[in-house]
């Protein structure tokens, strides 16, 4: 018995440090998501145990209803997860590479946690259609990565990245050609900034 307790305290307290950390992390992502969606939205990142059989090709999710309704939660990937707070918590270096080239995998990945945050936010608000919600996460990318911590400069370097990208990306799902600045997808059509902040 006594052997049986000496394993179970390390596991329970493990346990309860993985849930207060995913606990914190979710509640940070969904006020950046909740500024996007305009509304009360929640981020559902996976535990660690869920991590250990996860196996997903999205990096993020919101599920509709048969009405074309979002749900009220977003549910990311723990690659997309681990990222976002590695930002939010400032462990994620410069973005400054991205201006330069020779980034390393976490910043790309970083960049993309930034855009799926914003993408699945546009979705929280309503926006079914992915290429326009994909043209809309473009435009917000800075604003969020803002709101995660990240200085302006490296923010707009994250913005401009991002936005050329989704210009070299061929027309499809989740690519408009409309998604340029005066175009139909286009937040703020009276100004020429692109993306807009």
């Amino acid at each position: 018995m006594r052997v049986v307790v000496l394993l179970l305290v390390p596991l329970l307290l493990f346990s309860a440090w993985q849930y207060t950390r995913r606990e914190e992390n979710e509640n940070r992502l969904a006020l950046v998501a909740s500024a996007v969606a305009l509304r009360d939205v929640e981020v559902s990142c996976p535990g660690f145990w869920t991590r250990l059989v996860e196996v997903t090709p999205n990096a993020g999710w919101v599920d509709f209803d048969e009405h074309g309704r979002p749900s009220d939660e977003t549910s990311l990937s723990a690659s997309t997860c681990d990222s976002l707070e590695r930002i939010w918590r400032g462990k994620q270096g410069s973005f400054a590479c991205l201006l330069t080239g020779g980034c390393d995998r976490k910043t790309l990945e970083a960049v993309s946690g930034v855009v799926t945050l914003a993408h699945e936010s546009w979705h929280l608000r309503g926006i079914v259609n992915e290429a326009q919600t994909q043209c809309y996460a473009v435009q917000t990318t800075e604003a969020v990565a803002r709101r995660l911590g990240v200085v302006p400069s490296d923010a707009r370097a994250i913005a401009l990245r991002v936005a050329a990208e989704d210009t070299r990306a061929p027309e499809g799902e989740y690519h408009s050609a409309q998604c340029r600045p005066g175009g139909a997808y286009d937040l703020r059509p009276d100004t020429a900034a692109w993306p807009s902040g």
